[in-house]
């Protein structure tokens, strides 16, 4: 599925560095980051040094949980 989404896009990435269940990657590869900067989604693709700009990432092989709107409460002092 294709998604915009940041919070969703840093889940994906997440479950794909400690799970591999999951892929995210965009038309030159697959991404390791995301950020977005001035409205404009950014993301970093693995071996290469710089932010580019993309309009939507490729999530394969996710969870449903994965894919719902999830928010996450920490507790006081972080993890």
């Amino acid at each position: 599925m294709q998604s915009t989404n940041i919070r969703q896009i840093k889940a994906a990435i997440r479950d794909q560095a400690f799970h591999g269940t999951t892929q995210v990657s965009c038309p030159w590869g697959r991404v390791v980051a995301v950020s977005r900067w001035k409205g404009q989604l950014r993301v970093m693709i693995r071996g290469w040094r710089r932010w580019y700009p993309v309009e939507s990432v490729r999530i394969e092989g996710a969870g449903v949980a994965l894919l719902q709107e999830q928010r996450f409460l920490l507790p006081p002092g972080g993890c």
